[in-house]
C-alpha cells in the first residue's frame, strides 16, 4: 500500500498565523470550532456553521465557485449555501451553512453491498441534475473553453515543473504516453462538473443514503467524463485520502464494479479505448503535480509505472 502523500491537515501552513485565525473563527461562531478535514484550506466547523479560509494571502477569488453554485438545487440532496465571505489579514473567507450528514467515509465500510451499490446510483443521479446547472462562468477560474488544449497546456506545464526532478527515462516516456492519449482528446459538450468526488466531500445519513455534496473548489465546465477523474483515483487509493486514523480501514482498492452507473453516464459515444486514454492523460498530470509539489521517490516511481502501462482503466472500463 502506498502512504499518503499529502500534508496532514495543516501541518506544513504558518501555524502562528493559524492560531490566530482560529480564535477569530471560534469568535464568529461563537462556539469551540472543530478543524475541518482539508487540503489546501482551513476549515472550522460550529453548530450551525462552517468558515473556510485560504491559507493563501491574495486571493479574493478563491472561493468564487461556492458563490456560483450557491443557488444550485439537487432534489433530497443538499448544496452548500453562502452566507458571507470577506477577507482576513489577506486571506479570503466564506461562511457557509453547515449541511447534515456524516461524512461517507465514516459509514461506508460498515455499509451493505446492496447500500453501497445504491449509494452510487444516487450519487450519479445527483450528478446528472448538478450537469443541468448553469453558474455564472465569470465566477470560474479555469478557462477551459477549449477543453483538448486546456489538458495538452495543462500537461506540458506540469512536465517543465518537474524536468530537473523525475528520472530523464520517466519524463521521455511520459511525454510518449501522453502524445499518443492526446489523440482522444477531442472536445465534447461542456457541462458543470464537481471535479472532486471523493467521499470526504459527501455527506450520508446512517443508512449511507447520500444527502449532501461539498466543496466545490475544483468545479469546472468540461466534458462530462472529467467527473470520473477524480472518482476512479479515489477509488483505486482510497488511502490516500482519508484521514489518517481510517487509512487502516481503507487499505484496499474500492470495488470498481460500483462505479459502473458512473461509467453510463460519463462514456456517452466515446470508444473503450477513447475513454481509458482521457483518463490517463488526466492522471498524468495528476502525479506529474504531485511530484512537483512532495518530490520524486519511489512511491511516485510505483505510480508512474501504473499510469504509464496504459492499465489506468482496467476493471473500470474494460477487464484484460
Amino acid at each position: 500500500m502506498l502512504n499518503n502523500p499529502w500534508a496532514r491537515n495543516y501541518e506544513k501552513d504558518d501555524h502562528v498565523a493559524l492560531g490566530r485565525i482560529r480564535e477569530w473563527a471560534a469568535n464568529k461562531l461563537g462556539t469551540t470550532v472543530d478543524d475541518g478535514f482539508g487540503y489546501g484550506t482551513w476549515v472550522f466547523i460550529g453548530n450551525d456553521t462552517v468558515i473556510k479560509i485560504d491559507p493563501e494571502i491574495g486571493r479574493p477569488e478563491r472561493f468564487s465557485h461556492e458563490l456560483a453554485i450557491s443557488d444550485l438545487e439537487i432534489p433530497g440532496v443538499a448544496t452548500p449555501k453562502v452566507l458571507e465571505t470577506g477577507t482576513l489579514e489577506g486571506r479570503a473567507w466564506i461562511t457557509l451553512g453547515r449541511l447534515e450528514g456524516s461524512v461517507a467515509y465514516n459509514v461506508w465500510p460498515g455499509l451493505s453491498d446492496e447500500s453501497q451499490r445504491n449509494f452510487t446510483i444516487q450519487l450519479a443521479d445527483a450528478i446528472t441534475c448538478l450537469q443541468q446547472h448553469h453558474p455564472d462562468k465569470s465566477m470560474l477560474h479555469a478557462d477551459n473553453e477549449n477543453w483538448s488544449r486546456h489538458v495538452r497546456l495543462s500537461f506540458n506545464r506540469a512536465l517543465r515543473s518537474v524536468d530537473a526532478i523525475v528520472p530523464g527515462r520517466i519524463l521521455t516516456q511520459s511525454q510518449a504516453a501522453f502524445a499518443q492519449w492526446a489523440e482522444a482528446l477531442e472536445d465534447r459538450h461542456r457541462v458543470l462538473c464537481h471535479g472532486d468526488l471523493w467521499f470526504g466531500n459527501l455527506l450520508v445519513d446512517h443508512r449511507g443514503d447520500l444527502k449532501g455534496i461539498l466543496d466545490f473548489d475544483r468545479m469546472a465546465m468540461a466534458p462530462v467524463d472529467y467527473e470520473l477523474d477524480m472518482l476512479l483515483r479515489f477509488w483505486r487509493y482510497p488511502w490516500n485520502f482519508v484521514p489518517e486514523q481510517f487509512e487502516a480501514v481503507y487499505n484496499q482498492p474500492l470495488d470498481i464494479d460500483l462505479l459502473g452507473p458512473f461509467v453510463e453516464l460519463c462514456q456517452g459515444n466515446l470508444t473503450d479505448e477513447s475513454l481509458s486514454f482521457r483518463l490517463s492523460a488526466l492522471e498524468l498530470i495528476y502525479r506529474l503535480n504531485l511530484v512537483n509539489r512532495f518530490g520524486w521517490n519511489e512511491q511516485h516511481a510505483e505510480m508512474f509505472e501504473v499510469v504509464l502501462s496504459g492499465d489506468w482503466g482496467k476493471g473500470l472500463i474494460y477487464d484484460q
